[in-house]
């Protein structure tokens, strides 16, 4: 299964020789890769339901969940284009459902698509293989982040070499983290968000600070002065 292939990797990628990351530690990591993922690349399903009555409210899918998205809802069935017509999710005592703009009729076959977070236990994943390298990337990135602050703050109680030698696992540590925080977007394909916003930064910084052209210097013809 997935689960025991990304937590090989993460054991892998950090060897903590302290014992500062037991299993607990390391699956938590590893859960918290899994919500980041389903954040950037959430999983997309698509099941059929049928209207139970001529009218607006419907049932949502059989594999809906409480962290569920509508993505879209396609009725008549089968056209191309799609004929889509909007409807969302509701929430109510009782449970789940559909409601839509338009009334639809009774016995109708609806295509509801929606997204839901991806799984990653014991028995069951829908991570793809392809990215299972990625994911367990993540976790040793927040691993690595947990393992620079705790060296960082064990320099307090430090003196002399072993000073030096806790801020050196410290500094290791956090390049570490960044390098496996880079392989993450990279196997996914995607630009991580905070480099966008320093590139984004800097290009508003360059245009604000960009010299204005000293109108003595401009160019004048043969003769002028």
């Amino acid at each position: 299964m997935a689960l025991a292939d990304i937590q090989q990797l993460v054991q892998d990628m950090v060897p903590d020789q302290d014992d500062a990351i037991t299993a607990e530690v390391r699956d938590r990591a590893i859960d918290q890769a899994r919500m980041r993922y389903s954040e950037d690349l959430p999983r997309l399903e698509v099941e059929e339901v049928i209207w139970p009555a001529m009218g607006v409210f419907g049932p949502v899918p059989a594999g809906w969940t409480d962290s569920a998205v509508v993505k879209a809802v396609e009725f008549p069935v089968g056209r191309r284009p799609a004929s889509l017509v909007f409807a969302d999710a509701y929430q109510t005592a009782t449970g789940w459902g559909l409601e839509s703009e338009k009334a639809l009729p009774d016995g109708a076959l609806v295509r509801v698509s929606y997204q839901l977070p991806h799984v990653l236990d014991a028995s069951s994943d829908s991570i793809p293989q392809r990215h299972r390298l990625a994911v367990a990337s993540f976790a040793a990135h927040l691993l690595c982040q947990q393992l620079a602050t705790r060296f960082a703050g064990d320099r307090e109680t430090t003196m002399g070499s072993d000073m030096a030698r806790t801020e050196s696992r410290s500094r290791n540590y956090a390049a570490r983290a960044k390098e496996y925080r880079v392989a993450y977007f990279a196997g996914i394909g995607q630009l991580d968000p905070t480099t966008q916003d320093v590139v984004a930064g800097s290009a508003v910084s360059a245009v604000v600070s960009w010299p204005r052209r000293n109108p003595r210097h401009k160019l004048v013809g043969r003769g002028g002065i």
